[in-house]
């Protein structure tokens, strides 16, 4: 880009002591006699006239003049720049010139790839200075004189400044033209440069998938003995290529608009932590070497793990009212659950029956061929999140981080009154008055890490030692810091961490009919069966209800992506809602508000097929 500095017009002169009778400020001064006023008539005068400054020096007892200059007029006395006004007398050397704003300016934006030009005018003029009477203190001033065009500028000339550097080899001249001919005084562009085409980083692709479609055509429960050859549930046999490790590809480099390589960012990739359930073949095939499903985590992060999680049986006499019973792998439920229980898996849920006031927490898919009625059913990472061993390490921290600030202030304050403290003790007075409630919260993540709970996808050997530590404050009093509860803060995030990190990829949630529930998937949501009322159905995918009988009724309904249903409408006076990333299509719909990114449709007479996206929303509203 050129450096394109201000323009400037230059005048320099020598202050003469004597002036001639035809010098204006000598007829200034001889019109008002020296010595018939106070010292003010003493001071020096500065006169501007015709383009020049004339300055007298002070009379006996009077002052310098000062002077000072606006915008575009520089000023410099002694060759050096006056920011603010100055005394000057005769025996100084004042010069000034015009230092204006360039007639165009070129701007590239940060990352190179497109360059501005601004036109802030197409003349050039001369400059004047503003005539100014004697006075003690003057500010001068200049004007355009448009009774005098220096120039105009060209193409040619903005041409011949790019000349002068490596700058923007595929310049828009058509661009510059416009501007210059019909001048809109904003930035326009006049170059784009190749951006980079970004590679692929390496990625994990799962090869066993789950078919609903054979899950919930058969008619009959699993067999517990043989589960893993029930149709749907995505098992491999030992040397079965369970999924396929895709190696990092490199991008393209780009140019900015200097002509410059813009290299492309280097992908990353990914890393399988090491497990003796499968076996990484040269071709990147992964093989597994035991039957079962294979588990992928990791989803998100730069490490992924691969394992074999074991599938429990449950009766539903094993469900019992208020039971939450939580799992280190998949659950099956051949007979369905009982009412009011909890189901926690760090796995898939498959449920052969109804399910009715439950809440199921899974961090992988969820699949009811029954109905759902009052539940909260949650998959993917949306399950994880709802994992008691995701939350209850989440309210400690919170709670713990209050209790470290409140145990430094006061440890402060005693030590301020010169009293002698010991941090365990601050600990141990906190825990025992405001925090009281800690010690609840500690024994209930210390009983679902305990041997009957489900395995924890890090090492908790630590975090026990902490939590026992934490429950005795007393006996710990010596030991515990602000080191050791710094040190019970990372143990937790490092669980909570390592729970989310378990959810799978490409989850679904798939269910044959909900009523009164609320429905959360991390990936697809599908109804199989007569539809949801007055429910609220979440996804981060799609939502597809598939039989053409399924309603939506009185029911919310959000997809990251998009929502497929067949008949949506009212249920008790309350009007469904569906909301989708990208596009939403229906068979028959009334009573709908429809909404696609900003933009929002009321239907409340009935309505054929449609299939609506934001901009056919936007087209609608403007009708």
């Amino acid at each position: 880009m050129p450096n394109h500095t201000l323009e400037q017009q230059r005048h320099a002169f020598s202050i003469m002591p004597a002036f001639s009778a035809a010098d204006p400020i000598q007829s200034s001064i001889r019109s008002k006699p020296f010595g018939t006023a106070g010292n003010e008539d003493k001071n020096g005068r500065i006169i501007v006239q015709n383009d020049q400054i004339f300055i007298t020096p002070p009379l006996p007892g009077g002052q310098a003049a000062v002077i000072s200059a606006l915008h575009p007029v520089v000023l410099k006395i002694n060759r050096i720049k006056a920011a603010e006004p100055v005394a000057i007398t005769s025996s100084d050397h004042l010069s000034w010139e015009i230092s204006e704003k360039p007639q165009y300016q070129i701007t590239v934006s940060e990352d190179g790839l497109s360059a501005y030009f601004t036109l802030y005018r197409v003349e050039k003029y001369a400059w004047r200075l503003v005539n100014c009477p004697a006075a003690a203190e003057v500010c001068v001033r200049a004007e355009p004189n448009y009774d005098v065009l220096l120039s105009r500028l060209t193409v040619n000339q903005i041409l011949a400044e790019f000349s002068k550097s490596s700058f923007i080899p595929n310049l828009n001249i058509p661009a510059l033209y416009a501007e210059l001919n019909n001048p809109t005084y904003l930035p326009v562009c006049i170059a784009v440069g190749k951006p980079p085409l970004p590679g692929t980083d390496g990625r994990l692709e799962p090869l066993t998938r789950q078919s609903i479609a054979e899950l919930f055509s058969s008619s009959d429960a699993p067999d517990p003995e043989n589960v893993l050859d029930y149709p749907g549930v995505p098992s491999v046999r030992t040397g079965g290529i369970l999924a396929r490790k895709l190696p990092p590809q490199e991008g393209l480099p780009g140019s900015d608009v200097y002509g410059s390589i813009l290299p492309s960012p280097p992908p990353a990739d990914i890393t399988l932590k090491p497990a003796e359930c499968y076996s990484l073949l040269p071709n990147g095939d992964i093989a597994a070497l035991r039957d079962g499903r294979p588990r992928i985590t990791g989803w998100g992060t730069r490490t992924m793990s691969i394992d074999f999680p074991d599938i429990h049986i449950v009766q539903k006499s094993m469900t019992t009212a208020g039971s939450i019973t939580p799992f280190s792998g998949d659950v099956m439920a051949p007979g369905g659950i009982g009412d009011h229980c909890i189901i926690e898996a760090l796995g898939n849920v498959y449920i052969f029956g109804d399910v009715r006031h439950a809440v199921i927490a899974a961090t992988g898919s969820v699949v009811i061929r029954g109905k759902v009625t009052d539940s909260r059913i949650y998959c993917g990472d949306c399950g994880a999140r709802q994992h008691r061993l995701y939350k209850m390490p989440g309210q400690l921290i919170d709670e713990l981080n209050l209790l470290r600030n409140a145990a430094l202030l006061l440890e402060e304050n005693l030590r301020s009154r010169q009293q002698p403290v010991k941090y365990g003790l601050v600990v141990l007075l906190l825990l025992e008055s405001k925090y009281v409630h800690l010690p609840g919260l500690m024994k209930g993540l210390q009983g679902l890490l305990a041997g009957g709970g489900p395995a924890a996808p890090v090492d908790s050997g630590q975090l026990k030692h902490m939590l026992d530590i934490f429950l005795h404050p007393g006996q710990f009093t010596e030991f515990i810091n602000d080191a050791v509860l710094a040190t019970f803060l990372d143990l937790l995030e490092e669980l909570r961490d390592g729970i989310l990190h378990m959810h799978e990829g490409n989850v679904r949630l798939d269910l044959a009919c909900s009523e009164d529930s609320l429905l959360h998937s991390g990936g697809d949501l599908y109804i199989h069966g007569e539809g949801a009322v007055n429910s609220t159905l979440l996804a981060a995918g799609n939502v597809r209800f598939l039989l053409a009988q399924s309603v939506c009724d009185g029911s919310a309904v959000e997809a990251g992506d998009s929502i497929a249903l067949q008949q949506a409408g009212a249920s008790a006076g309350r009007q469904s809602v569906l909301a989708a990333g990208r596009k939403i299509s229906v068979r028959q719909i009334e009573d709908t508000r429809i909404t696609i990114g900003e933009h929002t449709a009321e239907f409340t007479l009935p309505a054929g097929e449609a299939v609506f996206t934001a901009q056919s929303l936007r087209l609608r509203t403007r009708i």
